[in-house]
């Protein structure tokens, strides 16, 4: 009876371990933070299919740059994107939701899948920032800009930014120690093979797929004993992802 209990215990954990073994980056969309069966409690009926959420093979909607896309459009109000910072007004927004971002937003836009950043809980519409901090997700103009095309940004940023056709993203396993690491002198960077423009809308506009592996395939793995899972190219470790671009 004991062996059977054991057995029961050990099948149980074989059986989470699966069911969220896609939380931890380059595993797949099965089990990650994208798959609503597994964290959402959006299940799928008796089917449990990851990709229904946001694929179908028949009647998609006619979403531009959406495959077979099973959702509606964003109802997003663009309008709300403003630039923060003064030193960034020659730098034009064309469209906020230009490419990917378009898709990203109709569930990412504050009202849906709404964001918790480091220990900072959040309810649907706004962030928390920490105590008496309160931001409305629907304002893009807190987060990294997208929408905008990278030679642009160059220009009115000279010598800031990576060249996108000659520059890689760091690799996705390797870190940086922050407190050794001179940022402009960037041989201490180890590089993947994916080029920055390859990132690129078109292979000129910045959008959130620049940064973000929404599929879980080929997305950097944290340090070891880090569990995050950000969808993110490179790693947070040593500001990894920030230095793939901006040379500071």
């Amino acid at each position: 009876m004991l062996k059977k209990i054991i057995a029961a215990i050990a099948l149980a954990g074989l059986m989470t371990g699966a069911a969220h073994a896609g939380i931890v980056a380059q595993t797949g969309i099965n089990g990650s933070f994208h798959d609503m069966n597994a964290v959402a409690g959006a299940t799928d009926d008796a089917m449990k299919r990851t990709c229904v959420f946001c694929h179908t093979p028949h009647s998609a909607q006619d979403v531009n740059n959406a495959p077979l896309w099973n959702r509606s459009a964003t109802t997003f109000n663009s309008g709300s994107y403003a630039w923060i910072t003064p030193a960034n007004a020659p730098i034009t927004i064309m469209d906020p939701l230009i490419g990917p971002t378009r898709l990203c937003l109709s569930c990412h836009d504050g009202s849906i899948a709404y964001d918790s950043h480091g220990t900072s809980g959040a309810t649907a519409g706004s962030v928390s920032f920490g105590a008496g901090s309160t931001r409305k997700i629907s304002d893009l103009g807190t987060t990294h800009p997208v929408g905008f095309m990278y030679s642009e940004a160059q220009t009115a940023r000279p010598g800031e930014l990576v060249d996108p056709a000659t520059g890689f993203i760091a690799s996705p396993s390797t870190s940086l120690a922050a407190n050794v690491f001179d940022t402009r002198n960037r041989s201490g960077l180890t590089y993947s093979t994916k080029k920055i423009q390859d990132t690129l809308y078109g292979g000129s506009i910045m959008t959130c797929a620049s940064c973000h592996d929404v599929h879980n395939t080929v997305n950097a793995k944290s340090d070891t004993g880090l569990t995050y899972n950000y969808f993110l190219y490179a790693r947070e470790e040593g500001s990894a992802i920030c230095l793939s671009c901006h040379i500071k």
